[in-house]
């Protein structure tokens, strides 16, 4: 009798451990759903390609408050050299980025130094193919989180 009590209770123990378990993955599920830890768009722009160019995204989030950015490129390669993250208070960010943005791809997470602050613009500094003479689009997306 006493062996029965004792499986019934590992039993219930089991069952409440994977019950607790399923309830954390989806409060999880519904925090990223809220936004945290989540990549939004912050802006895209059409760049032309004559020699090393400069252009920027509007941003002017000041309901979102970003860790890190990454950048796209669509419909062309871009060799992305610097950019400068100005916040929402003035203050720059200058990052080094110094790679290819293959069409199509993207660029790891950038940490941002001013973490949690609002951006007004990213300024972009960049350089065309020697091979190529066209257009690209740049898209910045920001990690919320």
């Amino acid at each position: 009798m006493r062996l029965k009590h004792i499986g019934a209770l590992f039993a219930g123990l089991a069952t409440l451990g994977m019950v607790v378990a399923d309830a954390q993955a989806q409060r999880r599920d519904r925090d990223n759903s809220r936004g945290r830890d989540q990549w939004v768009q912050l802006g895209c722009q059409q760049v032309s390609f004559r020699g090393r160019d400069r252009d920027s995204i509007r941003v002017g989030r000041k309901e979102g408050r970003f860790r890190a950015i990454r950048l796209a490129a669509r419909g062309n390669d871009v060799e992305m050299l610097d950019l400068k993250v100005i916040y929402g208070n003035g203050n720059p960010d200058d990052i080094r980025v110094g790679r290819v943005i293959r069409s199509g791809d993207r660029t790891e997470a950038l940490d941002l130094q001013g973490r949690d602050r609002a951006i007004d613009r990213i300024e972009m500094v960049y350089r065309q193919r020697p091979d190529f003479s066209g257009r690209t689009t740049v898209c910045a997306e920001g990690l919320v989180g």
